[in-house]
């Protein structure tokens, strides 16, 4: 079964970017705009991902770190990629939670590097 990812970006260049690497090799990728047009598509259990790669500054600040928090609520064993320009500054933020379930990546990430931490979370994809 082909694996799901939700990628949320504010730069297209970006969006489109990972997109088509990730289907590429097998994946299939629902890509957001916003943080809220991501949790409104997670009504459809079709849209529902097996990860979401996040920004953290999406339309204000600190959306991908709400997202994450609603995200974990709803879906607690989703797991979470934060691909941010940020990098680990954002670690104090996730304190005494699961590094199993979340993971932080530097902009600009290399699509090997974001291919192998995918990989290692969800298994290869068929």
């Amino acid at each position: 079964m082909t694996k799901k990812i939700a990628h949320i970006d504010d730069d297209p260049d970006i969006r489109d970017t990972v997109k088509r690497v990730l289907e590429m090799h097998g994946y299939q990728v629902d890509s957001y705009h916003t943080s809220s047009d991501f949790i409104n598509s997670l009504d459809n259990s079709e849209k529902v991902p097996d990860l979401a790669i996040l920004d953290v500054m999406v339309e204000s600040m600190d959306a991908g770190l709400t997202t994450y928090i609603q995200l974990h609520e709803r879906f607690p064993k989703m797991h979470a990629i934060f691909m941010t320009s940020l990098g680990d500054t954002i670690l104090p933020y996730f304190e005494n939670k699961s590094q199993e379930w979340v993971c932080i990546l530097e902009k600009p990430v290399q699509p090997t590097i974001l291919l192998t931490i995918i990989q290692d979370r969800l298994g290869k994809a068929s």
